[in-house]
């Protein structure tokens, strides 16, 4: 059983339902009017009154379907939140946007919504990111961007302690359980948008006695409210005004409008008023005119452009002519804009067939949305063994939030950032700022982070721990140079001078250091990092093979490259020889009479074991085996063609027979 509860500025609606199978089915309901300014614009103006109200419904409602009521689902009036925009800008760090980097965008950007707010006893109830943008560029995820700036702005809402605390001062007093809470336009939006259909921009407007309330759906979920302090007592008051009246003919009179006849009352004289529908329109209208012109007004500014549909509910919007008008200033077709009815709604049964209308869809929303348990805007935590009432309207709720709802120091309970640090690049100052806290986080003694989402009875423990100190390498300031070469994307990395010092890519920059680097590399850069894909196996080592020049678009060989710049490699041919006496093997060098000669080794080629010769042409990956034979001495006078026929020929300064066999560096004597 299902005990939903309206509070509104003129009356008390109690519904006694129960759960079906599809939705809900209403048993009974009763309406109370209020004493007078017991309510003001929604909010509870006097305790004691709206209790005595309160009962008179719980007592009907009881005595006639003979049950005991201790719990009830009630919401709070939509009037009572209110979002404010939050905005963090920053320096991005030379390294890729990271989780950590946006966790404190998020964070500051939500802190200066906070500030914003200023009313420290005001619940903070959920945030949603409105905006993120790379260098004033919208983008949808930070993580992983590049670029100098980063902004986010978030829209955080809050909703007045006070309004809430009277609420439950209204149950202590009625002996009533609170079992469900939400708000009221959540109720409504609930009942008549449900969430398959919140995909679509769709505007519901509760308009009742006080207030009328607006709740914006757009991409799945409900993404602002907004309320205006005009309604239906406004159109009522013109009437009394205009006739004389009391509040309650007042009241008649306007919900007689529709009907085929008006009802007989008199002014605060005595004397008969003798009206017609139509000159009580032409009292209304204008008042309705400007009650719809503030709606309209507060949806464009909510939601940004006109919505794909408008849903009006509550009795305040009965009157006639009052959603054309909406459809109107919205230039909408008035199919567009319906003013819904208890009476139509697929997910409740109204067994007593008494209930009709759109005043009754609140606390119908109430008890359908307590039935599925959705939009419940408390969930009970606890957060180092202190009990916190968390505002669950999102459904989103995190740590952060409970620490915040919780009314603890934030910066206490997390720990400290670390320093940042301050560096020269290329002679602009640049601040790192430090890494913020880690705090260890648990729920259930799990382990947790502040992101987690908490569910209602969740135990937290939060300890706080300091952000890790900042560590900036080189390479995370200073981007390689990317180049095309013969289409193919190649980096290397530029000379780079720490304190004047030449430091590698790794080398960890310090608070004060200063980092110079260029823009460009030298050309000779470009080759080696080239060098290391051209490769050749000779005899089983691996050797480089330079066997190119780089130019530019322009043919010519290239000096200096920046990053963007198109190159080409142009080849030119290398033979076994060139390449044996570039790597400094094939040839013997020793001294004779202090004279160094160098003389080809006779050799043996294979390239990827197939005969070569010296003058053969090699390339990149090629397998070359190379046999050497032995030189004697004897062969060293046959290639300077000289034949020691009468000298003493002494190798390494012994006497030789001239069949000894060199090794590189021997030294030959030749002596009479």
């Amino acid at each position: 059983m299902i005990f939903a509860l309206d509070i509104g500025t003129r009356t008390v609606i109690g519904v006694i339902a129960e759960e079906t199978e599809s939705g809900i089915q209403v048993l009974d309901f009763e309406t109370v009017e209020h004493e007078e300014r017991a309510m003001l614009d929604g909010q509870i103006n006097d305790i004691p009154k709206v209790a005595r109200a309160v009962m008179r419904v719980k007592n009907a409602l009881e005595e006639r379907l003979k049950i005991r009521i201790e719990k009830v689902s009630t919401a709070v009036a939509g009037r009572f939140l209110k979002t404010v925009v939050g905005d963090a800008i920053e320096k991005i760090p030379a390294s890729k946007i990271d989780n950590d980097f946006v966790r404190s965008l998020e964070f500051r950007a939500l802190s200066d919504a906070v500030e914003k707010n200023g009313q420290s006893r005001d619940y903070c109830v959920g945030y949603s990111i409105l905006e993120s943008t790379i260098d004033g560029e919208k983008v949808r995820n930070l993580v992983g961007q590049f670029g100098e700036r980063a902004s986010v702005s978030v829209i955080a809402a809050f909703l007045q302690q006070r309004m809430v605390e009277a609420l439950f001062s209204v149950m202590k007093e009625t002996e009533l359980s609170l079992e469900y809470l939400t708000l009221e336009p959540m109720a409504a939006m609930n009942l008549v948008v449900p969430q398959d259909l919140r995909r679509l921009n769709i505007v519901l407007v509760d308009v009742g006695a006080g207030t009328s309330d607006i709740a914006i759906s757009r991409d799945g979920t409900i993404v602002a409210y907004g309320m205006i302090p005009m309604a239906g007592d406004e159109i009522t008051e013109k009437i009394c005004d205009t006739y004389l009246l009391s509040f309650q003919d007042g009241e008649r009179l306007k919900r007689a409008i529709g009907d085929e006849e008006l009802p007989e009352v008199e002014n605060v004289l005595g004397i008969p008023v003798n009206t017609t529908r139509e000159e009580l329109m032409d009292i209304v209208n204008p008042i309705s005119d400007s009650i719809t012109g503030e709606i309209v007004k507060t949806i464009l500014d909510l939601n940004g452009k006109t919505p794909a549909a408008v849903v009006v509910v509550g009795g305040g919007a009965k009157v006639p002519g009052f959603t054309e008008l909406i459809a109107e200033k919205l230039s909408l077709p008035i199919s567009r804009v319906a003013l819904r009815g208890v009476e139509n709604i697929v997910y409740a049964h109204d067994v007593t067939g008494k209930m009709r209308g759109s005043e009754f869809v609140t606390p119908v929303g109430i008890a359908h949305s307590s039935r599925f348990n959705i939009s419940k805007i408390f969930k009970q935590v606890t957060v180092n063994s202190r009990t916190v009432q968390l505002m669950n309207l999102t459904g989103r709720e995190d740590v952060l939030q409970a620490l915040m709802q919780g009314g603890f120091n934030v910066k206490e309970i997390l720990g400290s950032p670390s320093a940042g640090i301050t560096y020269e690049l290329n002679g602009e100052v640049v601040v790192a700022a430090g890494n913020m806290p880690e705090p260890h986080v648990s729920i259930n003694d799990k382990h947790a982070t502040l992101r987690t989402h908490v569910n209602d009875g969740d135990i937290i423990e939060v300890s706080p721990s300091d952000g890790k100190p900042v560590v900036i390498r080189v390479k995370d300031v200073v981007k390689p140079v990317k180049v095309f070469i013969d289409g193919d994307p190649i980096e290397i990395f530029p000379k780079v001078k720490l304190n004047s010092k030449d430091v590698s890519a790794d080398e960890i920059i310090s608070d004060g250091d200063s980092v110079e680097f260029q823009e460009h590399v030298d050309v000779e850069d470009v080759i080696r990092t080239l060098d290391m894909r051209c490769q050749v196996k000779m005899n089983g080592n691996i050797y480089s093979l330079s066997n190119f020049t780089v130019v530019g678009e322009d043919e010519k060989p290239a000096k200096t490259v920046e990053s963007g710049q198109i190159l080409r490699l142009k080849t030119k041919n290398i033979t076994v020889g060139e390449f044996l006496d570039k790597i400094g093997i094939g040839t013997l060098s020793v001294k004779v009479n202090s004279k160094e000669i160098k003389i080809p080794l006779p050799s043996k080629i294979k390239i990827n074991g197939k005969e070569a010769h010296l003058d053969t042409s090699i390339n990149c990956g090629d397998d070359v085996k190379v046999s050497f034979e032995k030189l004697k001495i004897l062969d060293v006078f046959k290639f300077l063609n000289f034949t020691p026929n009468g000298f003493k020929v002494l190798l390494n300064g012994s006497l030789s027979d001239l069949k000894e066999d060199l090794k590189n560096g021997d030294k030959i004597e030749v002596v009479l």
